[in-house]
């Protein structure tokens, strides 16, 4: 069953070769949906099944993004000679037309405006510290934590992973040295948003994931 809804799932983009979408625009997630995934899988994501095309608004946002993920990266557990090959072909050909797109982007469009279950999903999903610090953190910090001036946020790709626990410890605890009317407010502020959000992580975990990702050797 899970290869079929992946096999159709990359069906649904293969409508992306046609010449009338093969531009150098750039489509959003709700866009390539609505002007051509909805033609086989429904304006809701309801299925079709005179065309075969299976329902997408009961599938779990992990399976939907990994199928997208596995479609663009090439990887699946179909064998060769099968309609995958076409559709892989299909998908190398959106990507050089310039026709690219985000598989994280089109699973949350897909399932939060359609899968029944997205909002409990969003008020206990566990997040991890690749996402809170790519959704909230990188805003001011920068994507590769390089630190952004117009927004006084300092770098964080150059501090030792002892040093970036001993400072999220102390954003946690409230316990930095700096006076009130400074941008330890701010940091706190902004951590509390964090929490409220569903976003708790670690000092620990999250100074490893930022040194590990970013620091520069």
């Amino acid at each position: 069953m899970q290869v079929n809804k992946t096999l159709y799932l990359v069906f649904m983009i293969s409508f992306l070769t046609s010449g009338l979408y093969a531009q150098n625009n750039k489509y959003t997630a709700k866009e390539v949906y609505t002007l051509m995934c909805s033609k086989c899988h429904g304006i809701n994501a309801e299925g079709n099944i005179e065309k075969s095309a299976p329902s997408l608004n009961n599938i779990d946002l992990n399976e939907l993004e990994i199928s997208l993920f596995d479609l663009k990266s090439g990887a699946s557990y179909q064998s060769s000679g099968t309609n995958h090959d076409v559709m892989q072909h299909n998908m190398k050909v959106i990507i050089q037309k310039g026709m690219n797109y985000d598989p994280k982007k089109m699973a949350n469009y897909i399932f939060f405006n359609f899968n029944k279950n997205a909002k409990s999903y969003k008020k206990n999903k566990k997040y991890t510290v690749s996402e809170i610090y790519e959704q909230m953190c990188s805003k001011c910090h920068g994507k590769k934590a390089q630190g952004i001036v117009s927004k006084n946020a300092p770098a964080l790709n150059n501090k030792l992973l002892h040093d970036l626990e001993l400072e999220l410890v102390d954003i946690q605890d409230k316990t930095l040295t700096q006076s009130s009317g400074t941008n330890h407010d701010i940091m706190e502020r902004n951590h509390s948003i964090i929490e409220k959000k569903g976003m708790k992580y670690t000092p620990k975990e999250m100074a490893e994931y930022i040194y590990t990702q970013f620091y520069n050797k």
